[in-house]
């Protein structure tokens, strides 16, 4: 597989972390008023509200010692007719006692953030308009304010405004929505919104670039195209374009996927033995539950069962 494929593959596999970056600064620029009319070309996209019960998005049990947790395989982007998720999902839910996502956006200074890791050196800055310039030449108010940022900031604002103009919101997104809707629920995290940026920001100069090309470059059909099959519940497709990349130790595959799996399994288990009086419901990208070295299988490594529950009803 070329370099390309991969990086698309891996940008919209892990759904997660590029997009839900992506959400964290549009925030920051909604607060800080530089770009309104990004705001206004996420927030004024209209989406038809229809149930889809029938959606299958990857989803499991967890048993641990003795404790049961459930695991849901999200997106960071969604519109309103992903919602109210099948009835196993929404009953799991309501049962549990406390949500646990990647990161959890209340608890960062995205400013201090934005500041510590979101810019790009003067040469950088200036491959990162050369790769963008066809582009910007129809989005110029786009690139206008994003021009300061590192090229995977840009990459993630590129990507942002594109799902929207395909009726994607990052405020309909699986953990958003979750989030939104927990009510009474505690509200965890397995990583946070400073790791997030670091860790992105660590990547080279190339990475970057590459992230900043797929971005603009991607076709609308691959875009959607893994959407659909993450609601479908196609986990053998979904881990098929990981398959593909078997053997490949790039950073992307490396950084973004494998070493915050081991990490967040581990963690996922601690937790389960800490919070032994909470009912755990897990939201994670879906693109660490499928593939090489995925979620699913690192927790059966460690001895936790793991049910799949389309297979065997978990509820």
């Amino acid at each position: 597989m070329d370099a390309t494929r991969k990086i698309r593959n891996c940008l919209y596999m892990d759904i997660t972390l590029t997009h839900s970056i992506g959400r964290h600064v549009l925030n920051l620029v909604a607060h800080t008023r530089r770009a309104p009319w990004l705001i206004c070309a996420i927030l004024s996209v209209s989406f038809c509200a229809v149930a889809a019960p029938e959606d299958k998005p990857p989803f499991y049990k967890v048993t641990w010692h003795g404790q049961q947790a459930f695991l849901l395989g999200s997106i960071h982007v969604g519109k309103a007719d992903f919602y109210p998720m099948a009835t196993q999902i929404e009953q799991a839910f309501a049962k549990s006692t406390a949500l646990v996502i990647e990161a959890d956006i209340e608890k960062a200074d995205t400013v201090s953030l934005l500041a510590q890791y979101g810019s790009a050196s003067a040469k950088l800055q200036e491959q990162a308009q050369l790769a963008t310039s066809n582009y910007c030449q129809q989005m110029q108010p786009l690139c206008a304010a994003i021009k300061p940022l590192a090229p995977w900031l840009q990459a993630a604002q590129i990507s942002m405004v594109r799902f929207a103009n395909l009726g994607y919101s990052a405020q309909q997104g699986v953990d958003v929505t979750f989030s939104a809707k927990r009510q009474s629920k505690a509200l965890l995290e397995l990583e946070s919104v400073a790791f997030q940026f670091e860790l992105i920001s660590s990547f080279k100069d190339k990475t970057q670039l590459q992230m900043l090309d797929e971005a603009i470059n991607a076709t609308d059909a691959e875009m959607t195209g893994l959407i659909q099959a993450w609601r479908t519940g196609n986990e053998a497709e979904l881990a098929a374009i990981m398959a593909q990349q078997a053997g490949d130790e790039d950073e992307l595959l490396s950084k973004l996927l494998w070493q915050r799996n081991h990490t967040m399994s581990e963690k996922m288990l601690v937790m389960m033995q800490q919070q032994s009086d909470q009912q755990l419901f897990f939201v994670i990208g879906a693109g660490h539950l499928v593939g090489q070295q995925n979620i699913p299988d690192l927790l059966r490594q460690q001895g936790a069962q793991v049910q799949a529950c389309w297979k065997y009803s978990c509820i």
